[in-house]
């Protein structure tokens, strides 16, 4: 698992990720089973764990060690990470290289879908027959076997029972994490200024006309400009400016994924004045360009 640290337009997010329950809770899961869980974003495509990378499972290390490894991993986690947050259903699935994996979506989060993903367990007991297969579904990992052997003897199996009880138990665990979640933005709601709450949804509002502008949002909101500015910045942590391109690249990477829409369409749709803008500050964001993007997505 990768960690990104790019900023993320879910706040709710942050929180659960930086939550002391969360952390609570991962370690104590590790210590119990052995198994390791992280909270996934898809809209941001943020990933925050509490485990180190020696404690996930070895073979899984092996493989995102490499470029294609990665693409499998992040195009088989896509497909259902995506059927999880849709459906609102926890998802057991076969991963391409045979391993148990799990993703429960923590509901009730508004637009935004949160996801805890664990597993990668394995489906039968260690044997000489399992490792054979394993061989052969890696057989594009280019890996001695010695090093493939040592790192599938350390890998955890559960039975098809304790895998249940386990999801059953990450169930529980996701709506504890959203009842925490709903409370937190019922406090911020109290908190946060009624200036910056129209700020945001002002955006929200006009994010796809590029003439969007500081001093428009101050207007709406009724504050001097460089007072809004300020006290924007000190809410959210960000400028504005970076605020409004957060929610422009947010909506072209939906449409990127959900939409056969040329670049150039998606450009403008979303609120950006030439393709030249768009691409830089896409890649500022995301550390490749949308065209990069989509085609990561596609497996290409």
């Amino acid at each position: 698992m990768r960690m990104k640290t790019d900023l993320t337009t879910n706040p709710d997010f942050d929180h659960l990720a930086d939550s002391p329950e969360f952390a609570e809770f991962s370690a104590i899961l590790k210590k119990l089973t052995g198994v390791v869980m992280a909270l996934n974003d898809p809209q941001s495509g943020l990933i925050r764990h509490k485990f180190e990378e020696g404690e996930m499972n070895p073979v899984c290390r092996l493989i995102r060690a490499t470029p294609e490894g990665l693409r499998r991993c992040g195009a088989c986690d896509r497909q259902h990470h995506s059927h999880a947050a849709k459906s609102g259903q926890a998802q057991l699935y076969t991963c391409h290289a045979g391993f148990w994996d799990i993703v429960v979506p923590v509901a009730g989060l508004g637009n935004h879908a949160t996801l805890i993903s664990s597993g990668q367990l394995l489906r039968e007991p260690k044997s000489p027959a399992g490792f054979r297969q394993l061989q052969q579904r890696l057989a594009w990992l280019k890996v001695s076997d010695r090093h493939l052997r040592a790192a599938y003897e350390r890998t955890v199996y559960l039975p098809r029972k304790q895998i249940t009880s386990l999801m059953r138990l990450l169930e529980l665990f996701a709506r504890q994490l959203c009842e925490s979640a709903n409370r937190i933005r019922d406090l911020k709601a109290q908190l946060e200024r009624a200036e910056i709450r129209r700020g945001r949804e002002f955006v929200e509002s006009r994010f796809r006309d590029p003439a969007l502008g500081l001093e428009d949002a101050a207007r709406y909101a009724g504050l001097a400009q460089a007072h809004f500015s300020h006290v924007f910045r000190r809410a959210t942590g960000i400028r504005f400016t970076r605020f409004v391109q957060a929610r422009r690249v947010a909506e072209a990477k939906k449409q990127l994924t959900h939409t056969q829409a040329s670049i150039t369409e998606i450009c403008f749709e979303c609120g950006f004045s030439s393709l030249t803008h768009f691409n830089r500050v896409f890649r500022a964001f995301e550390h490749h360009s949308p065209r990069q993007y989509r085609q990561a997505l596609a497996g290409g």
